[in-house]
């Protein structure tokens, strides 16, 4: 029988291990590229203005209210750029950090709820997924707020496993902490999904009670307690607008597309299947129901799956879709991936054909599609007239160094793949998932090092490198289109001009010195007539550049 110092020891290796890999692959790197629109400038942007306004309850950007987003993951940016700077690194680093804390989290649970295998497998299937990895590298706020809300799940859904009232009032108090750290970082959203969830498995359980009403209460205290440390000061201060107008936007976005957002119904299924593999494919057979699990193990699968099933539903029903809203599903999908992956390792299921051929088509596709990317732009000639789009088009004419070399990313992921799948049906499970999961995470970081630089160069360098070249001055710079970089890159300071923020006043208002506006190359038949007054400064690369200088005083007005 294990002893108490043994299994101390034990688990305190597995955490080490786990943070050393989530600090090996999500640290490093992080500043390898600028921060891309929108939403990774729009946060770092409203972290940048907290610090220079040094009002940190109200968030702005262009120094005006910005009601789209509550405070809690600026805070943390802030910090950050406390100790690192205002930079790339810095509005990445919190994410990474999140990324080693849910790698951590999810092995505590998967081994409290199964065993030590069970738990380093989710972290691993978490890991080495492919979006959840690319966005632990990134400066946007959903993993953040995911994190949040599972937590929270996870200690409601102890609470029904529990039958100690204190220890069930104490995880109530837990789960209300949670889900209010997941408001303040996001919004109601986390409610609605959270209450959902219950909801539905209460009905499936045909209306067995799940809680206590001082359970709730205690719950609901907590809840509006955490996140009234910025709804609730908001108001007290500022008067309901702020708040009236952060819910209608939220409103909003649940009712109509947002400009770009908007998508099919089944635009979510396909960003989890492919997005989450290799979890997702061992994903579909856990969705079945399964009695080889204890009572407990059965009750919080079945949570589990209901969480899935309504972040889906509910993402997939509403008008505005990104990559992201659906990402909560990250974490049952992964889950779910490691239970099927647990029992391939304990000989329990065996690789079937069916896994065989679905991973094979899906790596050759990816591989593929990979391998073939920088061939095609080194010879961009072959689509160049396949494209319709002549701002596209332009941009693609910047002379980027593609060696061809890029392609090995790709072969090599196909290689390392396919001694997986090798090795899996040779019943070497454990051996062919940590190759696969090699293969996935070597081909998400070579990704990330090598091409995305490169096609950076294509769609933003050049007017990063414009607003960066006006930083500082006594200037204006801003974008014609709708960007947040101009503001980020351009270091716009809070003591310019009231009017600053106004885009009709810059344009064509009374300024008080030049401004330099960025637009794209379409934009130049509008923005390039005579009666805008612009001065042309250069078209390069799809994007057109130009001055406007303030009215010449008079001698007359001076005197």
């Amino acid at each position: 029988m294990e002893t108490a110092a043994s299994f101390f020891k034990r688990t305190s290796t597995h955490y080490l291990l786990l943070i050393a890999i989530g600090a090996l692959l999500f640290i490093p790197f992080l500043g390898n590229v600028h921060l891309y629109d929108w939403d990774e400038l729009n946060f770092a942007e409203a972290s940048r203005e907290m610090l220079t306004s040094g009002n940190f309850m109200r968030v702005t950007i262009d120094y005006q209210p910005f009601w789209e987003k509550p405070p809690l993951f600026f805070w943390l940016q802030t910090a950050s750029m406390r100790v690192f700077g205002v930079n790339e690194f810095a509005a990445r680093f919190v994410n990474a950090i999140i990324g080693i804390i849910t790698l951590c989290i999810v092995y505590t649970i998967g081994r409290k709820r199964f065993d030590t295998t069970f738990g380093l497998t989710w972290a691993l299937a978490f890991a080495c997924s492919f979006l959840p990895h690319v966005f632990f590298k990134s400066g946007i706020i959903d993993p953040t707020f995911n994190l949040f809300i599972f937590l929270g799940f996870t200690c409601a859904s102890s609470v029904v496993l529990r039958s100690d009232s204190a220890g069930r009032m104490r995880i109530a108090a837990l789960a209300g902490l949670f889900i209010g750290l997941a408001i303040l970082s996001k919004g109601p959203v986390a409610l609605i999904i959270f209450g959902l969830t219950f909801s539905v498995y209460w009905i499936t359980t045909r209306f067995k009670p799940l809680f206590s009403i001082a359970e709730i209460a205690l719950f609901t205290v907590t809840m509006v307690g955490v996140s009234a440390v910025f709804y609730g000061i908001e108001t007290v201060l500022h008067g309901p607008w702020f708040v009236t107008e952060f819910l209608r936007y939220q409103i909003r976005l649940l009712r109509t597309g947002d400009a770009g957002h908007g998508r099919p119904f089944y635009f979510h299924f396909l960003v989890l299947l492919f997005g989450c593999f290799p979890a997702s494919f061992f994903a579909i057979r856990s969705f079945k129901k399964d009695t080889g699990y204890t009572e407990p193990q059965q009750l919080f699968n079945r949570l589990v799956v209901t969480l899935f099933w309504v972040t889906l539903i509910l993402f997939s029903i509403v008008k505005t879709k990104t990559v992201l809203y659906s990402s909560l599903c990250w974490y049952p999908i992964t889950y779910l991936g490691a239970l099927h992956a647990r029992k391939l390792i304990t000989g329990e299921v065996t690789w079937n054909r069916w896994l065989q051929r679905s991973f094979v088509a899906f790596t050759v596709l990816v591989g593929s599609a990979i391998a073939a990317f920088p061939m095609l732009l080194k010879h961009k000639e072959v689509i160049l007239p396949l494209i319709k789009d002549k701002f596209a088009v332009a941009c693609m004419q910047k002379p980027v160094v593609w060696s061809g070399w890029e392609s090995l990313i790709g072969v090599s992921f196909l290689a390392i793949a396919f001694v997986s799948f090798s090795l899996m049906a040779r019943r070497k499970s454990a051996g062919g998932l940590i190759t696969l999961a090699t293969a996935s995470v070597l081909c998400v970081q070579l990704t990330l090092l090598i091409i995305n630089p490169k096609i950076e160069l294509y769609t933003q360098s050049d007017p990063v490198a414009f607003y960066k070249q006006h930083s500082g001055k006594d200037e204006y710079v801003r974008s014609l289109f709708k960007s947040y970089a101009d503001l980020f890159y351009g270091k716009k300071q809070i003591d310019d001009h009231p009017m600053s923020h106004d885009f009709t006043w810059l344009l064509q208002g009374p300024i008080d010195k030049p401004v330099f506006f960025v637009g794209r190359i379409q934009q130049d038949r509008k923005y390039g007539r005579p009666e805008y007054g612009l001065t042309l400064i250069e078209k390069k690369y799809g994007f057109v550049y130009y001055r406007r200088d303030p009215e010449p005083v008079s001698a007359f007005a001076l005197r």
